[in-house]
């Protein structure tokens, strides 16, 4: 079944990237280590080449805290050591990306709000399942809450995941939570069971055409219910305060509209914006105004 044509409202340099865009990932098999490692090879090149064109002042350093690495990104050198920092968690379903992949979003949330965005170069599935990434993610918000302060976490799809999951895991290690969520299309249900997994297959042209039951199974293992890697089964009462966005024509729709459900019912304050004819990570594509206008959107809601 062929992708259905793209919504007539769009802007032009969105329906050229949807005729332009190709597949990543699908046919992946995942107990290949070394198919696993060319298509993060492949990928990561061509994220690069993607955010060579990168407007605007930016910079970025590569270091370690608490002994997981991480990109940190700012406007100039001096920001980068800014007693406020955001938090930011890549996507790429848990097996595939990087910080220096999802460079167009810390960067873009960075010159936003005048703070600098530290990425979280996190362990991957399958080499390390549920709940390696967490472990990582909390190591760093609590390096960085020892003499920063953590004003925000976000992240974009598996990377939505880990902010839900480490804010939890926060909590309940009675640690210090981050002020505001930045939720960018979440995959939080790893038994995949909401009605757009199916229902939108053929207007996804990111997700529709890959196996998000595959690479579920490859973060979780034998229980894809487990809180821990499906945060929408988890206790999310007292969490920050949350953003979730989303494009109607992405299969983790039904994801979204369940979180924001699962979050107000826990008693915290969220707001689900759901952009008509948007696909599965459009914030990324910082050539499309639609990117621009969402992260306009998100960095406002995590700088406030």
């Amino acid at each position: 079944m062929g992708l259905v044509e793209p919504a007539p409202h769009l802007s032009a340099e969105a329906r050229e990237f949807l005729r332009d865009y190709r597949v990543v990932g699908a046919g992946l098999d995942l107990a290949d280590a070394e198919a696993v490692g060319a298509a993060r090879r492949g990928s990561l090149a061509g994220w690069v080449a993607h955010n060579e064109g990168l407007p605007g002042p930016w910079i970025s350093r590569a270091s370690s805290v608490a002994g997981v690495p991480v990109v940190a990104f700012a406007t100039d050198e001096h920001v980068l050591d800014a007693d406020g920092v955001i938090v930011h968690l890549h996507g790429g379903a848990f097996v595939l990306g990087s910080p220096t992949a999802s460079a167009a979003l810390a960067v873009g949330v960075a010159q936003r709000t005048g703070l600098p965005v530290v990425s979280v170069d996190y362990r991957l599935a399958p080499e390390h399942p549920c709940p390696a990434a967490t472990t990582d993610i909390v190591s760093v918000c609590r390096g960085l809450s020892e003499s920063r302060s953590v004003a925000a976490i976000f992240g974009e799809s598996a990377g939505a995941n880990l902010s839900l999951a480490a804010a939890v895991a926060l909590r309940d290690g009675g640690e210090t939570l981050p002020v505001r969520l930045g939720l960018l299309s979440p995959w939080v249900d790893m038994t995949c069971s909401g009605d757009t997994y199916r229902s939108l297959v053929s207007a996804d042209p990111v997700l529709g055409p890959l196996d998000p039951p595959a690479f579920a199974a490859a973060y979780t293992g034998a229980d894809p219910s487990d809180p821990r890697a499906s945060p929408l089964f988890a206790d999310l009462t007292t969490l920050p305060p949350s953003l979730i966005q989303t494009g109607s024509r992405e299969i983790l729709l039904s994801d979204s509209c369940r979180l924001e459900g699962a979050l107000r019912r826990a008693g915290v304050e969220v707001a689900l914006h759901v952009w008509d004819g948007l696909w599965h990570g459009w914030q990324l594509q910082y050539r499309v105004p639609e990117a621009c206008r969402a992260l306009d959107d998100l960095a406002a809601f995590l700088a406030g």
